[in-house]
């Protein structure tokens, strides 16, 4: 299932995916920000207010009536980063063509109305009598925002692995907060708010992409429709076209010495993260070779070393992974455990980060590697959604190998590739969180 890629106008791509075998389709509408210069938290927030209400739907009521009129069409927010820039956009799942009730109209005209909506929530939204974005909604949201923030040390996984790529990134656009500070939201006002969307709008380059039943026509003729725009072409996008986010060049990047921060929060609950920078990124040769490693170290195979010598044979933590970041070309170690187990857990792994160096992967653990990752490859096809996110990453990349590419260059790797790998990472940030709460046991024999 591989992608029609078309330029359909200087400021709109489309992807499509034609494939019957779902009952639901998606469209989705994206695009992507550079991060250095803008302020991330401030494209975050404007978001969550778009979606509160536009110009024919003024609130979240009115827009949620007319997609349950649509036969019960979700529409999503999606805010991440990839590499240095800031992806954005509007999602939308729409029952399948084949599905729909008899008498029902056409199905570009269906997906026409979709399209309405997100071109209303991106470029007309509900506005107050002086043209600004409505204050009682931007209020609501900054005081959402903010909750978020402070819900995120209640976690002290997700906040320690948060803290840990700030500090691994900390000279690098990637390394600003998505949601930035409680301080940074709640100083943002309408005006501020207005004139940060009305800006975006000027510059909004965006990626369409679909996955569902209807042909290219049908899907450039919603788009027109519902986009209201004129003398749509369709280009076809030439293969290996130039990536449109900033990524990492990792043979340029200056490996600093090791670093280690420690820091105190009131939870019940250690969390060591490691940082890692790997030789290789997402369009680099050895791209497969760092994902195969991941793979080895702790991702999702089930004989994973972090995962069998840190957590089952030794006992040590509560869990203990890895993730790649491919567009950054860094790798990311997450141990959850208690305070007492910190300096042996951390012993252990930096002791399988040496023995994957020293070329000590037994076969049971290459073959279970390899079969994770090609199950992961075949299972990408099983959603619109994980076809729709690793296709687009691909293209805002640069990098389009299609999934069964990946699973066999995957199959062709050597141990020799992958022992080099290991013995190029290197540890750039070690971020451990003390926890400072008592735990429900000592308060109970303290009271």
């Amino acid at each position: 299932m591989i992608p029609i890629e078309l330029r359909l106008s200087p400021m709109l791509s489309l992807r499509l995916c034609q494939t019957q075998k779902f009952k639901t389709e998606m469209l989705s509408l994206s695009a992507a920000l550079p991060i250095a210069g803008q302020k991330p938290y401030m494209t975050s927030l404007l978001l969550s207010v778009l979606l509160r209400g536009t110009k024919s739907y003024p609130d979240i009521s009115a827009i949620n009536r007319r997609l349950d009129y649509l036969f019960g069409t979700e529409l999503s927010v999606r805010n991440f980063y990839r590499g240095d820039a800031q992806v954005i956009g509007l999602c939308a799942n729409v029952l399948g063509a084949d599905y729909l009730p008899d008498g029902t109209p056409e199905r570009e005209k269906l997906l026409s109305e979709v399209v309405a909506i997100m071109r209303e929530v991106f470029f007309s939204p509900t506005l107050d009598e002086h043209g600004l974005l409505r204050t009682n909604y931007v209020e609501s949201e900054k005081q959402l925002h903010c909750d978020a923030i402070r819900a995120k040390k209640n976690h002290p996984q997700g906040y320690a692995m948060d803290r840990c790529r700030s500090l691994m990134f900390d000279s690098e656009p990637c390394g600003i907060p998505l949601y930035g500070t409680e301080e940074e939201v709640m100083a943002v006002t309408p005006e501020d708010l207005t004139a940060h969307w009305k800006a975006l709008c000027k510059e909004l380059s965006l990626h369409a992409f679909y996955v569902g039943a209807s042909d290219a026509e049908s899907i450039i003729g919603a788009l027109a429709k519902g986009l209201q725009l004129e003398n749509v072409q369709a280009d076809p996008i030439q293969k290996g076209s130039p990536a449109t986010i900033p990524l990492t060049n990792v043979a340029e990047l200056v490996r600093r010495p090791e670093r280690r921060v420690d820091e105190d929060l009131p939870v019940h609950q250690s969390a060591l993260v490691m940082g890692l920078r790997m030789p290789a990124a997402v369009q680099d040769d050895g791209f497969f070779a760092c994902a195969f490693y991941n793979e080895l170290l702790g991702s999702s195979s089930p004989v994973s070393k972090l995962f069998i010598n840190v957590r089952e044979k030794r006992g040590l933590c509560y869990s203990c992974f890895s993730t790649y970041n491919a567009y950054k070309g860094a790798l990311t170690i997450c141990c959850s455990l208690e305070s007492d187990r910190l300096e042996e857990a951390e012993g252990e792994i930096r002791a399988q980060l040496a023995a994957l160096a020293a070329g000590d992967i037994s076969d049971d653990e290459w073959q279970a590697a390899q079969k994770s990752m090609e199950n992961a490859y075949r299972q990408l096809s099983d959603s619109p959604s994980a076809t729709e996110v690793y296709y687009l990453g691909r293209a805002l990349a640069g990098v389009p190998v299609s999934p069964e590419e990946g699973s066999a260059r995957i199959a062709a790797l050597t141990r020799e590739e992958v022992i080099q790998v290991a013995k190029q990472v290197t540890i750039d940030t070690v971020f451990v969180l003390h926890p400072t709460a008592k735990g429900e046991e000592q308060n109970d024999e303290e009271d």
